[in-house]
């Protein structure tokens, strides 16, 4: 591919991959640092990337980045709640689950999902691929693609269960039996 047409791509892209980027690692800063590293990283390739599969190379480059920093970032998290538990320091909590609204239950759901499973639910919701698509990006069959995809969406439905029950009994916490 020709280096020439990386601004044109630039522009079209870094949007889907930042807003994929974000899902993945919850965090905007380390999203913004991964999206230039992705993009320099294409730029340095792009010489072997076929025209054709540009996207899925980004979103593969991005997946694997994205890796790599929670991974670092489990490595840190590790030491700093062993230290939190040696010195008693309190160890910050999850987001809070007392949010009532639907969007709040998905988006804690979203965060309990493993990274492949955010990325097959990305690719199929949000980037409107098909199954062959998502298949060809991410070396896998149309079959476990579909089968992934299936269990992504119970474990999905699981969690969104598990957080409004979570909420309903926390409500009726306080109430007095009359």
């Amino acid at each position: 591919m020709d280096r020439n047409k990386f601004e044109v791509i630039f522009k079209s892209e870094s949007k889907r991959i930042f807003n994929y980027l974000l899902k993945i690692l919850r965090n905007r800063e380390d999203a913004e640092d991964l999206l230039q590293e992705v993009f320099i990283a294409f730029y340095n390739k792009m010489v072997r990337v076929d025209e054709n599969s540009f996207r899925p190379y980004l979103y593969r480059s991005a997946y694997n980045m994205a890796l790599n920093k929670i991974k670092k970032r489990k490595k840190y998290n590790n030491i700093y709640h062993n230290v939190a538990e040696i010195d008693n320091y309190p160890v910050p909590s999850n987001p809070s689950e007392e949010n009532s609204n639907a969007q709040e239950w998905i988006k804690l759901a979203f965060q309990r999902l493993k990274p492949k499973e955010i990325l097959l639910l990305e690719m199929q919701y949000y980037q409107k691929m098909n199954y062959k698509q998502i298949a060809n990006a991410l070396s896998l069959s149309v079959s476990a693609v579909d089968s992934r995809l299936v269990r992504a969406k119970k474990k999905l439905k699981i969690y969104i269960l598990q957080g409004k029950k979570q909420q309903f009994v926390s409500n009726n916490r306080g109430l007095k039996n009359e």
